[in-house]
């Protein structure tokens, strides 16, 4: 007949306070940590009384009975001990899962290895799942925290991108540009950004930089700088407002604005002191100096500056300009070094006989070949078509300019009256205005002074024209 075998048994959740050495016994109630229930016990051979020895049981085959690899959404095989959690079980089915790719990053460590995984990983309140970590508390950050000097590392040509649909990436192109590439959408800054220059190139923006006080068009930019303040506007549109001083040290300034207004009382033109920028450091003990332009230097000049000797004065007394690189070569060397971008102050020796002025452009007619320059001011040399000695003020209605040196006919005068300087009149009585031979304006004595012998006599003929005469024909008068 058949046998039955049983082993000490209790439907409750307590474990047996004594059984015999070898003998088993089970407990058949749910148990949890902290009872005895769903447990297996062996007796133990202590001495006086056996201890019994929990050997398993269904509490500890429940944690285990996920199958391989599974964690997510699962629990325990009966809900009543779901809140015992569970063991997972590893999956090792020959996938080999190494990171980092086949045979680059990490990869080739684990190229030949199989990862045991889990669906699903939950560690305090972070859940990895897929290719995602989540947070599972509510509002909380998710920190990234090295050790000492560590930091956080992203792999060369890795993307690195913000939004669910990648709305803007950052990468370091190692492969490519070897620069960190920004695509994707704008980005805006609500902070103050501050780029130091280091010695490279500081900020660059399309084709404009900015590198300490500079800002300037990168090569292959063109060589032509804009600033608009309405682009939204015509061409004319918006002001652009400079606070301080402005030094202008091109070769031409051109204002296209139909309306000019100065505040200056007096408009100084043909300075002979300007500035100029050092464009390479200049280390102490020399005497060559690399500037943005040596246009209008010649020797003689003096240049001013911190560092120069002569107590910061001294002078050009040579000056070369060659592959686009301008430098001059000063009495004595430098006292101390000149870095780049300092401003030096030129002071001009040299005699460039050129004209001083005002030249303006206007049309005696239409059409661009009534196109006419003007000028008036100052002639450095003689008069050329008339007597005046050097620097005479002079008008020309169509004049040409070559260098800088104005030619043309003379234009008219039209004034209300003029008044010459002290001892160029008749101090008493009315003088006599009279032109001598060199064209030149004489005023004669004052009637006051009367006269005792003739030469001539001042009349006119009959169409009214001025003439002297020695001979008085009678006739009336």
């Amino acid at each position: 007949m058949a046998s039955i075998i049983r082993v000490k048994r209790s439907t409750g959740a307590n474990a047996p306070s004594t059984i015999n050495f070898g003998e088993l016994a089970v407990t058949m109630s749910n148990g949890d940590h902290d009872n005895g229930g769903a447990r297996l016990f062996v007796g133990n051979n202590d001495s006086p009384d056996s201890n019994p020895i929990v050997i398993g049981g269904k509490y500890f085959t429940d944690m285990i009975s996920n199958g391989p690899g599974e964690v997510k959404g699962k629990t325990n095989a009966l809900n009543a001990t779901a809140a015992n959690g569970f063991i997972p079980i590893l999956k090792s089915d020959g996938g080999a899962r190494h990171p980092g790719g086949g045979s680059t990053g990490l990869g080739a460590a684990y190229a030949s290895q199989t990862l045991p995984t889990v669906d699903s990983w939950t560690v305090d309140e972070l859940t990895f799942d897929g290719r995602t970590i989540y947070s599972n508390d509510t509002d909380g950050d998710i920190n990234f925290v090295t050790n000492g000097s560590g930091g956080l590392v992203i792999d060369d040509d890795t993307t690195l991108s913000f939004g669910a649909t990648k709305n803007a990436s950052i990468e370091y192109d190692e492969d490519g540009t070897d620069k960190v590439q920004v695509t994707g959408a704008p980005w805006v800054y609500n902070v103050p950004i501050e780029i130091v220059n280091g010695g490279n190139e500081g900020l660059v923006v399309d084709n404009i930089g900015i590198s300490s006080n500079v800002i300037s068009t990168k090569s292959g930019g063109g060589n032509t700088l804009f600033i608009d303040p309405y682009p939204d506007g015509l061409d004319s549109d918006g002001m652009v407002v400079i606070k301080g001083s402005l030094q202008v040290d091109g070769t031409t300034t051109t204002v296209n604005s139909t309306n000019t207004s100065l505040n200056d009382p007096i408009m100084n033109i043909g300075d002979v002191t300007s500035k100029r920028t050092v464009m390479a450091t200049v280390g102490s003990g020399t005497s060559a100096i690399q500037l943005d332009s040596i246009v209008g230097i010649n020797t003689g000049d003096t240049i001013s500056g911190a560092g120069l000797p002569g107590a910061g004065t001294t002078t050009i007394n040579s000056y070369s300009e060659s592959a686009g690189i301008s430098t001059v070569f000063i009495d004595g060397q430098t006292t101390a070094g000149i870095g780049v971008s300092t401003q030096l102050t030129v002071v001009h020796g040299y005699d460039t006989n050129t004209d001083r002025g005002i030249s303006f452009n206007y049309n005696t007619g239409t059409g661009v070949a009534n196109n006419k320059t003007g000028f008036f001011g100052m002639n450095d040399s003689t008069g050329e078509t008339s007597n005046a000695p050097e620097r005479s003020f002079t008008y020309i209605p169509d004049a040409t300019n070559t260098g800088n040196v104005i030619g043309g006919l003379k234009g008219f005068l039209d004034i209300k009256g003029i008044y010459l300087q002290q001892n160029d009149y008749a101090s008493s009585g009315n003088g006599i205005l009279y032109f001598d031979d060199q064209g030149k304006s004489v005023v004669s004595a004052g009637t006051t002074a009367g006269i005792t012998t003739s030469n001539f006599i001042l009349t006119t003929d009959a169409n009214g024209i001025p003439k002297w005469t020695d001979t008085i024909d009678g006739g009336q008068f």
